[in-house]
């Protein structure tokens, strides 16, 4: 275990060594405001728009889920696995007393722990703007629900991008892949009813269902599917890992 957890603070550090990782995040940072700053403009001028207290930090939440998130994830996946390859560092890595599974695993909790800190960002900017702008906030619990919900399906999507990258050893390849069969997958299931009811990246806002849906047993039924998925892709993704030469 010491090992794992000290080649985890290794990945994270290797992650947050490149400048984008941090640009990212004020970025989102920035960007969260100036949505809550126009939304609050927009609304004051616009009788028929209604933004509550509660639908602006949700509503935040669906666009990075839908749109920043997938990128942040294949970039920081292409950069610790793809990218490891095609300078040769993954070697040095094999070198050091640690399994291979280890060494995925805690290239996966890295990703993880970026993704993490963004969505505790984008909280914590919606909470503070909402504050700034004087907007009310009346049930704190269904934000906090919806933040900690929509964690498990990014979590699949980490997985999927690990899977994803182990196709490629270089790592602007590997970004444009997973971009380009990220969009195709939505894009198909837009034409198609059941792969778009049974494919988890429909399900990266999974916190609008709960949310909006009092039937327990489906939304539970949901939650085995999107686990399922990260069941098949963690193992086929570490077994091309494992068989992987560098």
């Amino acid at each position: 275990m010491n090992s794992l957890s000290a080649n985890v603070i290794n990945e994270v550090r290797k992650l947050f060594l490149k400048k984008k990782t941090s640009v990212f995040l004020i970025i989102m940072a920035i960007l969260s405001f100036l949505t809550a700053l126009f939304i609050s403009n927009i609304q004051a001028k616009l009788i028929f728009m209604a933004i509550n207290s509660i639908s602006y930090p949700l509503m935040l939440l669906a666009i990075f889920t839908n749109t920043f998130l997938p990128l942040f994830v294949f970039m920081a996946a292409s950069d610790l696995f793809s990218n490891e390859i095609a300078d040769k560092t993954l070697k040095l890595v094999l070198t050091m007393p640690i399994s291979r599974f280890k060494i995925y695993i805690s290239k996966i909790i890295a990703i993880s722990i970026y993704v993490i800190l963004n969505f505790f960002l984008i909280f914590l900017v919606s909470m503070l703007s909402a504050f700034i702008l004087n907007i009310n906030i009346t049930n704190i619990s269904s934000v906090v629900f919806g933040y900690l919900a929509d964690i498990i399906p990014a979590f699949i999507l980490i997985i999927f991008a690990a899977f994803i990258t182990q196709f490629f050893r270089s790592g602007s390849t590997a970004l444009i892949s997973c971009i380009f069969i990220f969009i195709g997958i939505k894009g198909l299931s837009l034409f198609n009813t059941l792969l778009n009811n049974n494919i988890f990246t429909t399900y990266l806002n999974w916190s609008s269902l709960w949310l909006s849906s009092s039937n327990l047993i489906r939304e539970l039924n949901l939650l085995l599917l999107i686990l399922s998925y990260g069941i098949i892709f963690f193992t086929a993704g570490y077994y091309l890992f494992d068989r992987k030469e560098v």
